[in-house]
């Protein structure tokens, strides 16, 4: 049960981030593909939705704290932040 005041702030702003039907799909697709992580061409590829748009909407998300940003050289990959119980809370929704 949330009790704090920064608690309840946090989550909302998690909810405001996934307040999208993209971002929805952007989950939906981390949460079901079966790898913790996805390179950025592969969900704009999958989701058949041009890659700026996917990269505002993953940055969107990351920056909230939802999904993390994972540089390998010259590939990006995001995942779910697995340290956070209200995104542990979100992922639940999906699988």
């Amino acid at each position: 049960m949330i009790k704090k005041l920064e608690d309840f702030e946090s989550l909302a702003e998690k909810f405001r981030a996934i307040g999208h039907p993209v971002r929805v799909k952007i989950l939906n697709l981390l949460c079901t593909c079966g790898d913790s992580r996805l390179k950025v061409k592969t969900i704009y590829e999958k989701l058949d939705i041009d890659q700026p748009s996917i990269s505002r909407h993953l940055n969107i998300m990351r920056k909230s704290g939802v999904l993390q940003r994972i540089q390998e050289g010259s590939n990006t990959f995001y995942c779910l932040c697995t340290d956070d119980s209200h995104v542990d809370c979100i992922k639940k929704c999906f699988i």
